[in-house]
């Protein structure tokens, strides 16, 4: 009997254990018996690599709070194809506008944001690109901070990265360039698979053209002008993103990771001051409504809550140009005239032609033979 109730005790406090540490949990379920280290603001693209990193040190405990739901179970952040359905008006998207552009006539365009685990990560037309190596070379040359360069940011591009073969297993002999590319990160790489007729039509094409249309054999060796084959965040015809990648299961059983969702994050809160003030403090609350709630970080506070997200959150907690904040009721407590300033964007366009021929009738034989 004591043999009985001793297993049974055994298997209670394991289920114990398995249930107080639980893969996504809401905000009620935040422990707060734990001390966390760290307290990352935004479970999207970025977020969500740093929290996977920073949890690699099992004497660390890390809590992100994603103010939108989970990715898991959402078939159009899963299936390739349905991501338009992510798009606005979306709950997975944040649904902002901006203001009127001048170069657009004057016009407000949509400007999408992923609102879900993984960000926009989860919700993007999933266009694997890194940009220019020209741009990271001038991002070093005005911070004057070499580990901006292309050369030193190439090896992060590669390490997070895990070149898949394309859903066809088609032979993809010259339409990549492997040596700039990563086969053991986390973040799913492929080309497209079953290419169509005129795929190799338009390639062929570019030895004709020349020019800003020649061929280039990988957008993403830092060169990315030119026509070649395009490279998507898709494994096995499923979505690879910053959730599914740093997410993983295996990583979000370590037991140093909490992952709230639903947990929008309004500021973040001056817990010292002086000449360099700190802000470990995080105010929070249920996405639909709901009490605040603080929870503090006894290292950091990581912000990592998007272009529009982060620079909005430092303008809510007083940090920011003063005199903007001062118009509209917010206490100024840090005056940095840069934050939410200085944005570019590229915005994309669609190109669409109609191809028109003219099919003449077959030659009438017998006709020819009178």
């Amino acid at each position: 009997m004591r043999a009985i109730i001793l297993s049974t005790a055994i298997a209670l406090n394991s289920l114990f254990v398995l249930l107080s540490h639980a893969a996504l949990i809401e905000i009620s379920d935040i422990p707060r018996h734990i001390k966390f280290d760290f307290v990352i603001i935004g479970g999207g693209t970025a977020g969500n690599v740093i929290a996977n990193r920073l949890t690699e040190n099992d004497k660390v405990n890390v809590l992100v709070l994603e103010a939108g739901p989970s990715n898991d179970g959402v078939i159009a952040s899963q299936i390739p194809f349905f991501a338009p359905q992510l798009t606005q008006p979306s709950p997975y998207d944040w649904n902002y506008t901006t203001t009127p552009q001048p170069g657009l006539g004057g016009r407000p365009i949509p400007y999408p944001r992923g609102h879900i685990l993984g960000g926009s990560s989860s919700t993007n037309w999933l266009v694997y690109t890194r940009g220019s190596s020209e741009d990271f070379d001038r991002y070093a040359k005005v911070t004057r901070d070499q580990g901006w360069s292309w050369n030193s940011i190439l090896p992060y591009f590669k390490k997070s990265e895990k070149w898949s073969v394309p859903a066809d297993h088609h032979n993809i002999t010259g339409q990549f360039n492997p040596g700039v590319h990563g086969f053991k990160g986390e973040v799913a790489v492929s080309l497209a698979g079953f290419p169509s007729p005129i795929d190799q039509r338009v390639i062929n094409a570019t030895s004709q053209a020349g020019n800003d249309f020649k061929f280039n054999l990988d957008f993403n060796s830092g060169k990315p002008l030119g026509l070649g084959w395009a490279q998507t965040t898709i494994k096995d015809g499923v979505r690879s993103s910053s959730a599914t990648a740093y997410l993983a299961p295996q990583f979000l059983q370590r037991k140093n990771l909490y992952v709230a969702v639903n947990a929008q994050v309004s500021r973040v809160l001056q817990t010292s001051h002086g000449r360099n003030p700190a802000f470990r403090s995080v105010e929070f609350r249920q996405s639909s409504g709901g009490p605040l709630k603080t929870v503090t970080a006894m290292k950091e506070v990581i912000l990592s809550a998007g272009t529009i997200g982060t620079p909005h959150i430092l303008m809510n907690s007083g940090i920011g140009d003063a005199k903007t904040l001062k118009v509209v009721g917010v206490q100024p407590l840090v005056d940095l005239p840069d934050v939410g300033q200085n944005l570019a964007d590229h915005p994309v366009i669609g190109n669409t032609w109609l191809g028109g021929c003219s099919v003449l009738p077959p030659k009438n034989h017998e006709a020819e033979e009178e």
